[in-house]
């Protein structure tokens, strides 16, 4: 311990989270269809298209009950397979495909994807209570697989906030990683992965435009393994 002009300075362990972690929670990632909605809510005076958005959200979100047929989510980077696989399941299991953000969110994407982070990620997450409406209907008559779901848009989210190498990210178990207690829960999530050059390379041939963060991926290795 030191002694300089009355101040002591002492040793102290290293904080459990990185200081970037600290406010993710209901800034960059949402975990109940209330506080993202509120924040869209009160978007509306300077951003017309909020009216668009609450017009589309169910009238509340509860987290149903384990629906009558299975719910599986599919989800991955990118060109890593997931439209070949998702399409195969539907017909293989004679299910229902949806996706996240769902299709009625279409033409609001390229407005809000222009809006600061907090405002973006409330859209985004509010498109997966859209999709969890849609999947707690079609999972009472049939098996039903999502193209994305929470998890992308929470791994977005978490990976864009915290700077610095993936040890920074919290740890396994933290909150920040604790699913909405209003969402519905899938019965299965299948990740997949695919080796960097070939993902780059079908990126290539499709030639479509992407979001910033689509284009982050791309060309940012760290974030990418975020």
């Amino acid at each position: 311990m030191e002694t300089s002009k009355g101040y002591y300075v002492v040793p102290s362990e290293a904080p459990e989270h990185h200081p970037s972690t600290l406010n993710i929670i209901n800034s960059d990632v949402f975990y109940s269809f209330e506080d993202a909605c509120e924040v869209i809510k009160k978007c509306g005076d300077i951003i017309p298209e909020a009216t668009s958005v609450m017009e589309l959200l169910p009238s509340r979100a509860e987290a149903r009950s384990k629906p009558d047929f299975p719910v599986i989510v599919i989800e991955g980077l990118d060109a890593t397979g997931k439209t070949t696989l998702t399409e195969s399941l539907r017909d293989s299991l004679g299910a229902t495909l949806l996706r996240s953000p769902p299709q009625c969110m279409s033409p609001l994407r390229a407005r809000f994807d222009q809006e600061p982070p907090l405002i973006r990620r409330a859209f985004y997450a509010l498109g997966n209570y859209i999709t969890a409406e849609q999947v707690g209907q079609e999972a009472m008559k049939a098996p039903v697989i999502v193209d994305r779901f929470w998890h992308s848009t929470a791994a977005y989210a978490i990976a864009t906030a915290v700077s610095g190498p993936v040890c920074n990210l919290p740890a396994e178990g933290s909150e920040v990683y604790r699913w909405p207690s209003d969402l519905l829960q899938p019965s299965l999530v299948v990740v997949l992965t695919l080796d960097p050059e070939e993902r780059k390379r079908r990126l290539r041939d499709r030639g479509q435009g992407k979001t910033e963060e689509e284009q982050e991926l791309d060309h940012n290795q760290l974030f990418r393994l975020k």
